[in-house]
């Protein structure tokens, strides 16, 4: 940390000319160097701040290509569901195709059965 420098011997001085007695100004200067020394240790200095604000969004940064990185892990197992359910459509559709060809074949046979039946039953009854 950077150390301040704080004069006591002026500081008792000014208090003495301001008018404070001896013993008074003497003791003030004490009290306020040590506030100063206290609260130069505890001072936040820009090396510091930047360093800690550097670990900080290191580690933000981390966190987020752990959750990009799961997100991306849960993108491609969509995407593998994706192509399974595409591949799915495609053989219901190949299958629905199969049943309306399997249907107009049905309804050919069934008509030719029922020409196979009626006409001559006609032939029977207009004769």
């Amino acid at each position: 940390m950077a150390s301040m420098a704080f004069d006591t011997l002026q500081y008792a001085r000014r208090l003495r000319a301001a008018g404070f007695p001896e013993p008074q100004a003497d003791v003030q200067a004490e009290l306020m160097a040590e506030a100063f020394g206290f609260y130069a240790e505890n001072l936040l200095t820009r090396d510091h701040f930047t360093g800690v604000l550097n670990a900080r969004f290191g580690e933000f940064g981390a966190l987020m290509d752990a959750r990009f990185s799961k997100l991306e892990d849960r993108m491609g197992a969509l995407e593998g569901r994706i192509e399974h359910m595409e591949g799915c459509i495609q053989q219901l559709t190949k299958l629905t195709v199969r049943i309306e060809r399997t249907q107009f074949v049905h309804t050919w046979i069934l008509g030719v059965g029922v020409a196979a039946l009626v006409v001559p039953q006609l032939n029977v009854w207009l004769a």
